[in-house]
């Protein structure tokens, strides 16, 4: 009798300490995954908004100071007011015919994305390599590097 109220004393406090772990192991990774699904999430977010030319879904992922260099020659660190009137700009002139992020990376603590923008530009298609690098801002990701050469 003795005998099994130890085994099963013991089996119940091995149970729970794999649990504890499990649980806290869980939990750690959690949040690491919350972290990285939200700079996903974000790099998503830009991929369909540059995909649609959507100024202003892009304007809301824009840090306050935020490093363009674009196919027009326009490079340099512009607020996100600025910010709004240079994508707008470039978006008329370099109308989106097509965008999708090729490599995709959320899993550091420094997201980024590249991919190919089609544009049709002067009645020609054309195309342009785009780099857009992210920073957590406590609360989100911003964007805080746009490159489209």
């Amino acid at each position: 009798m003795i005998k099994n109220f130890y085994l099963i004393f013991f089996v119940l406090i091995a149970g729970l300490s794999d649990y504890s772990v499990y649980s806290q192991d869980n939990k750690l990774t959690g949040i690491d995954n919350g972290k990285q699904n939200s700079a996903k999430v974000v790099l998503l977010d830009i991929e369909n908004s540059i995909a649609k030319g959507n100024i202003n879904a892009l304007f809301k992922n824009l840090s306050p100071l935020t490093y363009f260099s674009l196919t027009n020659g326009i490079r340099g660190y512009y607020s996100s007011n600025q910010a709004y009137y240079i994508l707008e700009d470039f978006f008329k002139i370099y109308q989106v015919i097509s965008f999708r992020f090729h490599s995709l990376q959320s899993e550091d603590g420094n997201p980024y994305a590249t991919g190919i923008y089609f544009y049709q530009y002067k009645g020609k298609r054309e195309s342009s390599q785009v780099y857009v690098s992210l920073k957590n801002t406590g609360k989100s990701w911003k964007i805080t590097q746009i490159t489209f050469n």
